[in-house]
């Protein structure tokens, strides 16, 4: 009888650590999933079309100290998608930042690693290298994206890691350091490199492929009601265009003619100013819960509302008529570029562990 209790209070303990192992109780599996694409790498050097390469050489915020380059972006992959970079193991920078929601998060504002939320929306990283002074976050305050790539991770909400245990983490995972060998030269790990392989893989995610693009390099042409919608764009109000804060072809710009306010009694962005940066339109039509807060449904609503949000726009949307709109959700559309939804080397290297 006592060798059959002891056995039965065995078999209990192996089935407790399992279920800890699968909740993230604390206890930790020993199994780490393998990247699929550990030491495959893919081409992050593309050759842009003329009117996006024009726009990246004048504002392109890659520092010459960390340039793109395949192995690097390829490690900055794993890194962006590893919840093992989190106290948990159930956070990522990608649980915030998703590719089929355009690198960004469906609801208005995401949840950290214990169910918590954060405090703001969740940016859409796409184009973020065409941002000319770098500057990070909805109140910019990171200076670059290396930067704001380790900020996540040190979050309490978000992921809740000190640099040492992120360097400690990293480092007791196998297939990091000949990712980092391949990558920078050395098997050596630390929060800087981590910083430097994160940033490349970011301003790698860039849109390229949307019907825009085909017409601007004559390869299509817009309908009427889109060359109609892209004509409010560029000239309507004259004294304050959407371009003046969205400029084509990539539609953002870190000089703004005026910094756009969406009013919030909670938060009151750059400087304390009630305003906030502008991220890039491309995608806009298929991504939701928009502005700082998350607090405007999607693009159709902004434009039907006029003045979306908890209070006064800096730059009211009522010169916009029924007409109007309709042809600006119709230009507007041609700016999604749907291959960077799946496109692989921006996808999950874990997704088929």
């Amino acid at each position: 009888m006592q060798k059959i209790t002891t056995l039965t209070a065995l078999f209990l303990l192996v089935i407790l650590f399992q279920f800890c192992s699968k909740t993230g109780s604390g206890l930790v599996s020993t199994k780490a999933a393998t990247p699929i694409i550990s030491f495959t790498t893919y081409n992050y050097l593309d050759t842009y079309p003329a009117h996006v390469q024009e726009a990246l050489a004048a504002s392109d915020n890659m520092p010459s100290s960390n340039p793109i380059t395949n192995a690097g972006a390829n490690l900055g992959r794993v890194l962006f998608y590893d919840k093992q970079l989190s106290r948990n193991g159930t956070t990522s920078c990608s649980s915030c930042h998703q590719q089929q929601n355009s690198f960004s998060d469906s609801a208005a504002l995401s949840s950290g690693l214990d169910g918590g939320a954060t405090s703001r929306h969740s940016m859409s990283l796409l184009n973020i290298r065409f941002y000319k002074t770098g500057k990070m976050f909805w109140d910019e305050r990171a200076a670059s994206v290396e930067k704001q790539a380790l900020q996540p991770i040190q979050n309490h909400v978000e992921m809740d890691l000190t640099l040492a245990l992120l360097e400690s983490k990293v480092k007791s995972i196998p297939y990091y350091s000949p990712l980092f060998q391949k990558a920078f030269g050395t098997t050596l790990i630390d929060s800087n490199l981590i910083a430097s392989a994160l940033a490349q893989f970011e301003r790698s995610i860039v849109t390229y492929q949307s019907k825009y693009d085909r017409v601007k390099q004559g390869l299509e042409t817009f309908t009427s009601a889109e060359a109609a919608g892209e004509q409010l764009f560029l000239t309507v109000p004259a004294n304050r265009t959407c371009a003046s804060c969205h400029t084509p072809p990539m539609f953002i710009t870190s000089s703004p003619s005026a910094r756009f306010g969406l009013a919030d009694t909670n938060d009151i962005g750059i400087n304390n100013r009630n305003n906030f940066k502008s991220g890039s339109l491309r995608n806009i039509s298929v991504r939701s819960n928009l502005f700082h807060n998350g607090s405007v449904a999607n693009v159709q609503a902004m434009l039907t509302a006029g003045n979306p949000g908890t209070g006064k726009q800096a730059i009211p949307l009522h010169f916009l008529r029924t007409a109007d709109i309709a042809n600006m959700m119709a230009f507007l559309s041609t700016l999604t570029d749907r291959t960077i939804l799946t496109e692989p080397k921006f996808s999950d290297p874990f997704a088929l562990q």
